[in-house]
């Protein structure tokens, strides 16, 4: 049996191209929040609209119910076609277009929102839809994780996610692939306050 050093010396290197990541300008860090936001959130593939309200994102979840879309809001003042309370299983999430969801926060550095266990009917409901809207307020929006995870505190016992972006994997055949594992789509609507 060969040891473990023989083993990774006997391995070829493999040919493998660096993926071409977009340009990052961190020196906007010392930025305003919001604005750092924005661009982090620009840069992993995400939109964040700006000086939104809930009536804005209400009109804008009855257009996608009139074009016949499926509409999971777990916004309060926003319109849904699912029942929430109804909801007792991911697979009633299957059909889902667009999951409209509350974040408690979000973070500039990389463009992250956090989503609490609390707020949803299934783990599933931001994962299993095409499209994730999110609200988030704009006086939330923090600087860094850390900042993030001060305010956060302890999540004891419950779930949560921070969401960056559309979900994406290079894992496939070296390809990068948009919505494979999650939403294709990832709209943050920066909430006036």
């Amino acid at each position: 049996m060969a040891t473990r050093a023989e083993f990774f010396a006997g391995l070829s290197p493999c040919a493998i191209e660096p993926v071409a990541m977009p340009s990052l300008d961190f020196s906007a860090l010392d930025a305003p929040v919001l604005q750092v936001f924005r661009q982090m959130l620009a840069a992993v593939g995400g939109i964040a609209g700006a000086g939104s309200t809930l009536p804005e994102v209400d009109q804008f979840a009855r257009s996608l119910l009139d074009g016949g879309s499926h509409v999971l809001s777990l916004v309060d003042g926003v319109t849904g076609s699912i029942d929430t309370s109804t909801v007792h299983s991911p697979r009633q999430l299957a059909h889902v277009d667009y999951t409209i969801a509350p974040a408690r926060l979000g973070v500039a550095e990389n463009g992250s929102v956090w989503i609490d266990g609390r707020d949803l009917p299934q783990r599933s409901a931001v994962f299993i839809c095409e499209h994730l809207l999110v609200t988030c307020h704009a006086a939330s929006v923090v600087g860094t994780l850390s900042d993030a995870m001060r305010q956060l505190g302890s999540v004891a016992g419950n779930w949560g996610a921070f969401i960056s972006g559309p979900s994406k994997t290079a894992d496939i055949e070296q390809s990068l692939v948009i919505g494979a594992h999650g939403a294709r789509s990832c709209t943050v609507f920066l909430l006036a306050d």
